[in-house]
This record gives structure tokens, C-alpha cells and sequence, in this order.
């Protein structure tokens, strides 16, 4: 049922849903907890690829719950044995990514980190059952345990700010071992890639670059092997091969993202744009090349074009921008608050403070050219409004963290900045 349902998604989706709900409707939960988890699942996905992240954040919470649920209804022994077996941690690992991040896009933040941490608890359990039971090699449960510290990090890091993040980065450091021997540890475990995304995100978020060069550069290589390995393992088609895959390549492009992003601190504009460039073909094959995944690197292409004096091809990144999150204040009036903010950025497909730094980055483009200061304060007006929206970032001033009208004149300070991200689809604070 859900190979067929998942085979017809493009053509029909709205049957292949129904399919699947049909399909929930006669599961048994108590007796086959994985069977109802992965019609869940199924259904997450392709609610993401029609951006209704509710829909996405609730079904992938109700396959963690089935999965989890064992804890409480058996002994935790068996509990963790059962979890332990290398389906049930990759489900377990997967609802809490597909959750965490429907969570993260809509700006529910505390929600994400909530469910996180159901998950991590759960694959903790069953890491230590493997490990006095399975070979000397890292099993299934270990190494989905390694990735659910990463997320757990990432989920303090949007709820709490770094400081909030540092406990589970600290455990994802012991797991993962030195920046110097990551590529290793992933020629190994490719599987980990995701994990050390995050280990590069968080090292660029406290400004120490050299970490996070080495981490980014070893996630987007482990997860172009990991990619290779999952296809070989699945046969390359199925539910869990293309979720493998379409994952694969979205931490490519936030690692390949992230690397760009430390070239523009170095103001090594070239570099920049040739990185970005890569990092576009990776999420366009994740996502397709009209995904609201793809406003994050084009902002960031548009900002190198105007730093470069680009103008016409950086206003014309922007524009595109725009359009794929459906941005129009020529048309439009800016939503009327944050929460307001935060809904409409979600239901374009993105966090609000994605939307934001679009807005901002073309505002502090148009003020610098002539005769466009009217258009700049419809954008700024936008800007304003979904950082307002945008939770912990939106406390801050925007200017102070992505700079003021006079920019791209070298005026004024530059900002904390912010990190952009296509797999989360928004920004992350940087200290």
C-alpha cells in the first residue's frame, strides 16, 4: 500500500493520501506499531512536498508516539531491545527529523525541541541495549542515537539560543570525536552526515570558522557517500530509499551552503558563488527548482551579487526569491504582526526569518540604488515584520545583525549576522 501510494504522490496526491489514510484506518497500532508508524511517515512526506507543515509535524509526532510508546506499556528492556533493532531506530530517527523540522519551519520551536528529546531518550535507550549485545562495529541504534544529539542540538540551539545547545553539543563532540578525524569517522558511517552538518553549523554560529570548514566539508562528502550507500542498500526506490536520497542531498546543500557562507565572512566573493552554485544543484535535486527551499541560497546569491556589484543579477536572484515565497509589497501589505508573520511564512514554506532576510537583503540593495527609495520601504516594511515573527532572532534589532541602510556602502557596522539554512529553511542565530 505505501509503495503503491508513494509511487502515484506526483500524479495524484491528494488519492495517494487517501490511500494511506485508508490504510491508517485498518492498521493496528498495538500489535504492529512499525506498520502504522510508516503510513504516518509516508504520509509526512508528502504533506512536506506540498508544504503543509502541520500536516507533516502531526503525522511524524504520531509515528514517534506509536514508536515510543513500547516504553510505557512494556518493560524498559524490552522497550529498548525492540528499539534497538535497526528498522525501529531508523524509523524513530526519521519521524523526529521529518518532525523536528515541520516543527522548526512553522516556528514552533519549544515543540521541536520537546519532540527531540522524546526521540533521543528513546534511541539512548536502545544504543545502550545493542551495545552489550552487538558486535564491536557502531549498530543501527548508535548510529541513529549520534544523529538524534545533533538534532537535539540544533532544537535547543532555535529554543534556547547556543548556550541552551551546548549540553547536547558537548555529547555530539564525545560521539563524533575530533574535527580533525571527521571525514574518517564518516568514510565509516556515512549514514552520520546529518550529525556533522550540525557539528559545522554550530561552530559557525560561535564564529570559530577553521571547525567549521572541516565539519562542512566532511558533511557534504559523507552525505553524497551516504546517498551512494542507500540507493545500493534499497534498490533505489521505495519510501525509505527516496526519503534516504531526497535527505542526502538536502544536508549536502546546507553543508555546501554553510561553507559558502564562511567564504562571505572572508569576503571571498567567488568562492562564495561557486559553492552556492553547487549547493543549488543539491536542493533542487532534493526538491525540485521551484521549492521554497531554494529562497535561502538564492538570498545568499543575491547578497554575493551585491557585494560584487551585481546589481542587475543580484536584484534578479532576489526577485526570484520573492516569487517562490510568493513576496509581492508592490501588491501586498505586510502581515500585521509576528505571529501573523510566522503563520504566512510557513504557509509559503519557510520560517519567518527567511523571509526576513530576503526582504532585508533586497531593502539594503534598493537604498542603494537611485530613485528606488519607495519600493525600499515597502521591503523593509516586510523585513520588519517577519523578524518580528522569526522567535529568538526577533528580539534583536535587524539592523544590528545584518547591518543598516548604508550596507552595501561599507557604512556602519555589519552585524552579528545569521546563518541561512535550505534544510531547515531559515535563519540561525550567531553569537
Amino acid at each position: 500500500m505505501i509503495e503503491y501510494a508513494f509511487s502515484q504522490r506526483k500524479v495524484n496526491p491528494n488519492m495517494a493520501v487517501d490511500v494511506l489514510l485508508s490504510g491508517l484506518s485498518y492498521a493496528s497500532p498495538q500489535s504492529d506499531p512499525g506498520a502504522a508508524a510508516r503510513l504516518h511517515l509516508a504520509l509526512a512526506h508528502i504533506e512536506a512536498e506540498r508544504n503543509a507543515w502541520a500536516k507533516v509535524s502531526s503525522h511524524a509526532a504520531s509515528g514517534l508516539g506509536l514508536l515510543t510508546a513500547s516504553s510505557t506499556s512494556a518493560s524498559a528492556s524490552a522497550a529498548a531491545s525492540a528499539a534497538s533493532q535497526p528498522a525501529a531506530a531508523d524509523l524513530i530517527m526519521g519521524a523526529a527529523g521529518t518532525g523536528a523540522r515541520a516543527l522548526l519551519i512553522q516556528g514552533l520551536d519549544a515543540e521541536a525541541l520537546a519532540l527531540t528529546e522524546q526521540a533521543e531518550r528513546a534511541l539512548r535507550a536502545a544504543s545502550s541495549a545493542s551495545a552489550s549485545t552487538s558486535s564491536p562495529a557502531p549498530s543501527a541504534a548508535s548510529s541513529a542515537h549520534t544523529r538524534s544529539l545533533g538534532l537535539l542540538a540544533l532544537t535547543a540551539h532555535a529554543a534556547g539560543g547556543p548556550a541552551a545547545a551546548s549540553a547536547a553539543a558537548s555529547s555530539l563532540h564525545a560521539a563524533l570525536g575530533p574535527h580533525a578525524g571527521l571525514s574518517a569517522a564518516l568514510k565509516q558511517q556515512p549514514v552520520l552526515a546529518d550529525a556533522v552538518q550540525t557539528l559545522g553549523l554550530l561552530a559557525a554560529a560561535r564564529g570559530t570558522d577553521a571547525e567549521a570548514e572541516a565539519a562542512f566539508a566532511a558533511a557534504a562528502e559523507g552525505a553524497a557517500a551516504a546517498r551512494s550507500g542507500a540507493a545500493a542498500a534499497a534498490g533505489g526506490s521505495g519510501l525509505e530509499a527516496e526519503a534516504a536520497q531526497q535527505h542526502s542531498y538536502e544536508v549536502e546543500a546546507d553543508a555546501l551552503a554553510g561553507r559558502a557562507q564562511l567564504q562571505m565572512r572572508a569576503k571571498e566573493w567567488g568562492q562564495a558563488e561557486e559553492l552556492l552554485g553547487a549547493a543549488l544543484k543539491a536542493a533542487e535535486a532534493s526538491s525540485g527548482d521551484r521549492s521554497p527551499a531554494l529562497a535561502p541560497l538564492l538570498t545568499l546569491l543575491g547578497y554575493t551579487y551585491s557585494r560584487s556589484a551585481r546589481v542587475t543579477f543580484a536584484e534578479g536572484l532576489f526577485r526570484e526569491a520573492a516569487k517562490l515565497l510568493r513576496l509581492d509589497p508592490g501588491r501586498q501589505q505586510p502581515p500585521p504582526d509576528g505571529p501573523a508573520a510566522r503563520a504566512a511564512a510557513a504557509g509559503a514554506g519557510v520560517h519567518a526569518s527567511a523571509a526576513a532576510v530576503l526582504a532585508w537583503r533586497y531593502a539594503q540593495l534598493l537604498w542603494v540604488l537611485p530613485n528606488r527609495a519607495g519600493e525600499a520601504a515597502k521591503w523593509e516594511a516586510f523585513a520588519r515584520q517577519y523578524w518580528a515573527g522569526s522567535g529568538r532572532l526577533g528580539a534583536a534589532d535587524i539592523a544590528g545583525v545584518l547591518g543598516g541602510e548604508g550596507h552595501l556602502k561599507g557604512e556602519g557596522e555589519g552585524g552579528s549576522g545569521v546563518l541561512l539554512s535550505t534544510r531547515f529553511r531559515r535563519a540561525w542565530q550567531c553569537e
